[in-house]
């Protein structure tokens, strides 16, 4: 299809057993596991290996277990916590479930028994309708979630699976799509109906507060990811296209670069480090990932050097790696997703309305 591409998109798994569409994953951070949700109210967990031999690409899944939420409707976004020993789950019936294993201890050889019973530790409420996302920061001390009431909250974790609210911020006019917190520091983004993107710190003295409302795009923004390295924050839209902005000074990001190529709603974006290809370029801020109403995914790497105008200035650069049109069919792809851990930086999954959830790899053409 693109042949003059200079890497390819491999499918090498696609897990079946959810009844509905499957609308989000999330890879754990800690352990091999993947998690899957889905309007059919279940979360399914998977585990995973890598190959024995080198030359052997494939990674091999297995159904773990699938977790009867009691979510009284569809499970909309899953989030693991940074130590990989909780799970989110956000609902549309408004609440958020927090999820461990009964009797979490290692083993001697580190790994938990994967058999373990997940069960439902703390109900978080107090949205009054769909939530829509919900994110760990990078500490895992604080969760977000964010809802069709306007509202994102931000929970502080204590010890025994309690939760206290440490903020409702009613910033935006219209339903909250998305949060996402910066891979190291304690700032919250959040992504809405209403077109914008709103930023958060914690004040000391006071509060949380949003200190920056980014407008560009014309639509609805549907998905946030900020760059590995935390100095950009990617955004995909109802527009069709994803913008970059930059972080210029501690509280003020703007606009510095927007990648098109979607012929319709980019639903979701998740930004990763990547792997060298052809060049082994060292400038490259990692791979960005996207996809949407159109069921194209794309991976673009993204760069940064001198401007070809100004030597003396830097600026982004993008170009398309890899492409895989109709990733699910001729169904919207809702989500993508990197994988984090070590080794699998060019191993992506991905959600659809079909039910399915596939994993990809990006592989040198």
């Amino acid at each position: 299809m693109d042949q003059d591409l200079p890497a390819k998109i491999e499918q090498v798994a696609q897990l079946e057993g959810h009844e509905d569409r499957a609308w989000h994953v999330a890879w754990n951070p800690a352990r091999p596991i993947l998690a899957s949700c889905s309007a059919d109210k279940n979360v399914r967990l998977y585990s995973y290996s890598a190959p024995q031999q080198a030359e052997d690409s494939s990674l091999k899944f297995s159904h773990l277990t699938t977790i009867p939420t009691g979510h009284a409707k569809t499970v909309r976004a899953v989030a693991w916590s940074p130590s990989g020993k909780t799970l989110a789950t956000a609902s549309f019936d408004s609440n958020i479930g927090i999820w461990a294993q009964e009797g979490d201890e290692e083993d001697e050889s580190g790994t938990t028994n994967p058999a373990g019973e997940w069960e439902c530790m703390s109900l978080l409420e107090g949205h009054e309708t769909e939530c829509k996302s919900v994110a760990y920061s990078s500490s895992g001390n604080l969760l977000a979630s964010c809802s069709r009431d306007k509202t994102v909250w931000i929970w502080e974790a204590h010890p025994d699976y309690d939760f206290e609210c440490m903020a409702v911020l009613m910033e935006h006019s219209q339903d909250v799509k998305c949060v996402a917190w910066h891979p190291t520091e304690e700032i919250l983004a959040s992504a809405s109906y209403d077109d914008t993107i709103k930023l958060y710190v914690d004040d000391p003295q006071e509060d949380w507060f949003c200190f920056q409302t980014l407008t560009g795009h014309d639509s609805t923004v549907w998905t946030l990811a900020f760059s590995p390295d935390g100095r950009y924050l990617a955004s995909g839209s109802a527009d069709t296209t994803i913008r970059i902005w930059e972080r210029v000074q501690e509280h003020k990001w703007e606009c510095v670069h927007v990648l098109e190529g979607h012929e319709r709603s980019v639903y979701s974006i998740s930004w990763g480090r990547g792997k060298p290809l052809d060049n082994g370029d060292a400038g490259s801020l990692g791979w960005l990932a996207s996809t949407g109403g159109d069921g194209i995914i794309h991976v673009w790497e993204i760069g940064v050097g001198p401007d070809p105008k100004d030597p003396a200035k830097k600026t982004l650069s993008h170009r398309v790696i890899a492409k895989v049109s109709q990733a699910h069919d001729v169904h919207d792809v809702n989500c993508v997703v990197w994988c984090p851990r070590n080794g699998f930086e060019d191993v992506f999954a991905t959600a659809g309305d079909d039910g399915l959830v596939k994993v990809w790899k990006v592989v040198p053409s």
